[in-house]
This record gives structure tokens, sequence and C-alpha cells, in this order.
């Protein structure tokens, strides 16, 4: 295929995730079971191209308004190639011809040289707004943690550098040292994970179905940071653990492979969909101690039993997820001040819902991918507030070994990706004591 065309393809993607509310790795899934002629080579050379853009989208929509006629994808692509990409008009107009021609045609002609100049005026006018060079809401400071605001633009830095590659090794089955050696025996090279001792980086994005270890359950996809909230629950033999907001299933996944298998894990969520994919893979890792149920957040209905009877209840909270830009970059364009309110709120909600689960003696696990205040400590602290019989539990008597004494602030479990190169994540632990 054609550059052109593969850059026509782009453009109409872009175009669909800018218009959609629907996280882009959806949609993008969603556009290529459409177009299953592109190759892999195409694949990779339109998300790269999408994500690139996705990551300056902020600071290319605000040149982008000043040097054309309306917010179009096609100038939004240009300018990126400009911009960022640093081609020079002519190699645009040489390599692209045939897309500039169709557009021509349908009557947006472009000048790529007036395009090149006002888009140099406008960066230079920007020079000193960190938040528009880096693509972010002009909001993020404001709603950082006091502990991190002066290291507002490092994070932001950070959280434009795309993530690597996880996986968990399930090491109740496997080493993961002899992970390692089996991954290296099919050709691929992994590094073990500094904080969490079942992690492991890939090189680079593999097709894992084509991996033994991942088709016999062995190994799954899970960021680093999140394979930490596992250790902090240390689900034990017997013990009933409750995964509130399960989602896809990776933590219900590894509380299940911590315990041997030994302990009752409750995977509850409102979406059908997650839970269904949750037990084809609890299926393929072989574990039977996973029950799923999808749930009503306004009832317990279906979960009466384990009302006052869970010994464990971890809340992985719906949040803006903005600790997961780097692997999400279209969450900093659709981010706004209003939007974290309402999950703040809703956070709020969860937490007085699914603390009446806890047993007295039992455990409270409050968890989101988010590093802004008003979605972590403020909404722990609101709860301990309103709710005396739950004391804080502070994580470093969890995780106890030294490398981790950074990533704990005030009791908390505090990830922030420029220092730790994780995913920005949060967990808070409470006990029920009356």
């Amino acid at each position: 295929m054609t550059l052109s065309s593969l850059a026509g393809h782009a453009v109409e993607l872009l175009d669909k995730i800018v218009r959609s509310d629907p996280p882009a790795d959806k949609i993008i899934s969603e556009f290529y079971r459409q177009r299953r002629y592109l190759g892999s080579h195409d694949r990779r050379w339109i998300t790269e191209k999408v994500y690139g853009i996705i990551r300056n989208f902020i600071l290319l929509r605000e040149i982008v308004e000043e040097c054309s006629s309306g917010l179009k994808p096609l100038n939004v692509f240009l300018l990126y190639e400009i911009l960022i990409a640093g081609m020079e008009p002519n190699e645009i107009s040489n390599i692209y011809s045939q897309l500039l021609e169709s557009y021509r045609l349908a009557g947006s002609e472009i000048d790529l040289e007036s395009l090149l100049k006002c888009s140099a005026r406008q960066l230079s006018a920007l020079k000193d707004n960190e938040f528009a060079l880096n693509s972010f809401p002009t909001f993020f400071r404001a709603v950082l943690p006091p502990s991190v605001k002066d290291e507002c633009v490092q994070i932001m830095q950070a959280l434009n550098h795309e993530a690597r590659v996880c996986i968990r090794v399930d090491t109740s089955k496997i080493s993961r040292d002899e992970a390692i050696d089996s991954f290296r025996i099919e050709g691929i090279e992994t590094s073990p994970s500094y904080f969490s001792p079942l992690g492991l980086y890939l090189p680079g994005r593999i097709n894992l179905n084509t991996v033994a270890l991942y088709k016999n359950g062995a190994i799954e996809i899970q960021e680093e940071a999140s394979q930490l909230v596992g250790l902090i629950v240390e689900p034990g033999k017997g013990e009933v653990v409750v995964d509130t907001c399960a989602g896809g299933g990776g933590k219900s996944l590894e509380f299940a492979s911590l315990s041997g298998g030994m302990s009752e894990i409750h995977a509850l969520d409102v979406d059908k969909e997650r839970i269904d994919n949750l037990m084809v893979r609890a299926a393929r890792s072989g574990y039977g101690n996973i029950s799923s149920r999808v749930v009503s957040r306004e009832s317990f209905d279906g979960i009466e039993e384990l009302v006052g009877c869970a010994d464990k209840v971890v809340i992985d909270a719906p949040c803006s997820g903005s600790g997961t830009i780097r692997r999400n970059p279209d969450k900093k364009f659709r981010l706004t001040r209003e939007s974290v309110g309402k999950k703040a709120a809703y956070q709020k909600f969860l937490l007085e819902h699914y603390s009446q689960l806890v047993r007295v003696g039992g455990l409270l696990f409050y968890v989101t991918c988010s590093i802004f205040e008003e979605e972590n400590r403020s909404v722990i602290k609101s709860f301990a507030n309103s709710n005396r019989n739950f004391e804080f539990v502070e994580v470093s008597s969890i995780l106890t070994e030294k490398k981790f004494s950074g990533l704990i602030e005030d009791g908390f479990l505090s990830i922030y990706p420029h220092r730790a190169d994780m995913d920005g994540f949060f967990v808070a632990v409470m006990k029920r004591v009356g």
C-alpha cells in the first residue's frame, strides 16, 4: 500500500477518534476489524502515526486553528509531519502527492509553505507555555497533589513517553527466571521488572497468542504498578476476596495466582462483556476459584451473602486514568476539570457502597490509576472522616522492602511515572475495626 493511501487511512482514523467518545484503542481495534485488507506493517504504520498525533493533539489543535481554516484532520496530520516529524513541505508533497491531490480535487487545497511559516510563528509564541508544548490541559498542575506540583513539567514529559509492555508471570506455575528462558527459546529477550517480583518487560509489542507461555496461562499482560496491588492485598488461603470493579480481571487473576488458587475470589462488574472476557482468561489460566457476577451499583442484589463477610474488598475505582496517559494519550484531550470532579463523586459513592462488604477485622483497599489529589487522598480521607469504624493501615507495613520506600507517601502507595517509570497508581488500605 502506498504511503498516500496509508496516510489517508490515518487521517480517517484520527477523525473517528477525535469525534468519538470511546477510548482510542477501542476505536482503532474496530477500525482494523472492518478493514482486514490492511496488513500488519500497514497497521503498525497507521497506529504509530495516529498515536504520535494524539500525544501532541492539544498543541497541534491550537496551532491548526490559527494557521488554517478549521480543525480538519488532514491539516492536523500535515502539521504533525511538519512540526513533530520534521518533514519539509516539498518532501510531504512528494510522499503524499496522491492524498493531497484527492483533497485538492475535493476543494481542500493546502499551502504547505504557509502552514510551515505560520506554525513556526505560533510555536514561538507558545515557547513559555509548558501545557501547550506538552499537549496537556491547563488545569493539570492544579489537580496534582501538593507534593508534586513543582514536578508538573517532569510528570507531563514522562507521560508523553510510550509505556513499555509488561507481563505478569504466574509464579505458582513457573518461576520468572524460567519464563525468561522460555521466551529466549522463542527468540524473545525480556527483562525483569524492578519493583514487582512477578513482572517481565517485553522488547516491544508482540503477538502473545503465538507464545506458549501465554497459551497455557502462565503469563498475563499486566502493568507493573498494577501488579503491586496484588502484593499489597496478599490474598491468603481460604480468604474471601471481593474485586468489586473487576474490569477485564487482571487483578482477580493475580489474586488467584498469589493464593495458589486457594482463596475465594468474587469478581464483580457492571459490564457483562468485561465479565465474560475475565472468565475466558480465568479458564485459560486454569483457576476455578474465581466466581464472577454482573452487578448493579445501586444494590447488593445477587451478592447479599457477601455483605459484612469479606476478608478483603478491593475497589479499583473508575477514574480519570491520568496515571495511564502513556498508554492512553487520548485521555489528555478528553480530560476536563468537570469530569475529574464527577469521577471523585462516584468514587466516594463506591467506597460507601462496597465498604459494607468488609467484615469486622477485614481490609478495604481503595485503588485508582490516577495521580490527581481529588480522586485519591481527598476521596479516601473523606470516607475515613465519615466512617470511624475504618482505620488506615500504612502500606509500608505491607511492602516492607527498602526499594518501595520511594513509592509510599503519607502511608499510601503513590506512584508517579516520572519517578518510577510505571503507570501512576494510588492505593490506600483501611481496616474495619467495628
